[in-house]
């Protein structure tokens, strides 16, 4: 006896059919089946599905629109998603950006206060010196000059003139660093260099520009004061 055997087609097709079309074939399928039995009536037997293939083709435009649905759903959670992952990117990214900004401000302002206390400790030792160097010139004049040059020191070594040091160091504007119209003999000479040397001592190489910087102020500021007092010396001769 020679069997029958549905073809690999079929069973793909047949599978991959929506739900409701597979159990709509097997209602017709029933029907007839029901139909070829000895017992049933023909002239009153109705199928259940009047019109089989009009049926498919409304099972097979609400399955289309079903999936159409789904999709979109699927698309639109799927932008979601996306959407959601990129807030938290950029949340993220700003969270780092905003740490990154806060720890470049505190070294800033952790420069800046090392900065502010170099500027300070080498504008005290700046104005020991000048005072030191002046003493050294003052035992050669007259005591009256010594005097007026003792006066002079006073006016270098006050707390206004070490506090506006720190002040234009730290300040974002430009430093006058022009140097005043003098003439500096061997002994002004060696004053500067003596604080220039301080100033190397305290600074490193990675403060080579702030170095330079403050080696300009020193001298454009040490040849000002000294100018001043040529000046203050010069108008009370003149007395």
């Amino acid at each position: 006896m020679s069997s029958y055997s549905f073809s690999h087609q079929f069973y793909q097709h047949w599978t991959g059919a929506p739900e409701p079309v597979r159990a709509a074939i097997v209602q017709e399928l029933t029907d007839i089946t029901e139909l070829l039995q000895s017992e049933t009536p023909f002239e009153k037997f109705v199928f259940s599905i009047h019109d089989l293939d009009a049926h498919l083709d409304d099972l097979y435009c609400a399955y289309e629109l079903q999936q159409a649905e789904k999709k979109r759903i699927a698309d639109e959670n799927t932008a979601l998603e996306a959407q959601q992952k990129l807030a938290e990117q950029r949340k993220t990214i700003q969270e780092e950006q905003e740490k990154e900004d806060i720890r470049q401000q505190e070294m800033a302002e952790k420069r800046q206060k090392q900065q502010a206390a170099l500027a300070a400790d080498l504008a005290s030792k700046a104005a020991s010196v000048v005072a030191n160097n002046t003493d050294n010139a003052n035992n050669e004049e007259s005591e009256d000059d010594g005097n007026n040059r003792h006066n002079d020191k006073a006016q270098v070594v006050s707390a206004n003139s070490i506090k506006a040091v720190s002040d234009s160091i730290n300040q974002s504007s430009a430093i006058d660093l022009s140097l005043a119209d003098s003439k500096l003999n061997a002994t002004h000479k060696d004053m500067i260099h003596e604080l220039e040397m301080h100033i190397d001592d305290y600074l490193t190489d990675e403060m080579l520009q702030m170095s330079e910087n403050l080696k300009s102020w020193l001298r454009a500021e040490v040849s000002r004061q000294l100018a001043e007092k040529q000046q203050t010396a010069a108008d009370v001769t003149d007395k």
